[in-house]
């Protein structure tokens, strides 16, 4: 059809404004750091305009990824996603007592489902609040979840909570067992 982006430049463009989105950055921040127009960034992630690799690797930088890891990929075309146990991408130890296993990475995708474990009295602080909406169900254990200025909430296995994640949030293990949490995140966000 006249007027719509070949399938990989609408993807690439998709794939940059989930990663600039995902870091929290303007398109002016994002042009600064890789030396280009705001402009053509734009026109870039509604997939109006193709890229030289010169400028790609720019972006890549600009992300600290390498220029590949911008670049969709052609050959996945199975909508439906599985990750069989043990073999999630990767995990992360946000803090003491504090690991994350972050379930799919795909910043395409709208969600980010993620595995938290909280050693006993660790605790999953965001001061400043990120962008989206966060939603969180106990696995196991007890949590007390404190949202801004809101009375801290005790939650335990089979619980669950939404807020949104702009506010500060808090996720503390106040049991003296491991606390573990699926928390779903809209839009993702490297961790």
């Amino acid at each position: 059809m006249k007027g719509e982006a070949p399938p990989t430049r609408s993807r690439l463009g998709e794939r940059l404004r989930a990663l600039r989105q995902a870091r929290g950055l303007t398109l002016q921040q994002l042009a600064d750091a890789s030396k280009c127009s705001r402009s053509f960034l734009s026109m870039l992630e509604r997939g109006q305009t193709d890229v030289s690799a010169t400028l790609l690797q720019r972006l890549a930088a600009a992300f600290q990824l390498s220029a590949a890891d911008l670049l969709p990929d052609e050959a996945r075309t199975d909508i439906l996603k599985v990750v069989r146990h043990g073999e999630a991408p990767r995990s992360v130890q946000l803090g003491p007592g504090v690991q994350v296993q972050v379930l799919f990475t795909d910043l395409l995708q709208k969600i980010q489902p993620v595995l938290l474990s909280l050693e006993p009295g660790s605790e999953q602080r965001n001061d400043v609040g990120h962008a989206g909406e966060e939603f969180i169900y106990v696995l196991d254990g007890e949590i007390q979840l404190t949202v801004h200025h809101s009375a801290p909430r005790t939650l335990r296995t089979g619980d669950s909570a939404y807020y949104p994640s702009a506010l500060p949030h808090c996720i503390g293990n106040v049991a003296s067992s491991e606390a573990r949490i699926l928390t779903m995140s809209t839009p993702p966000r490297l961790i």
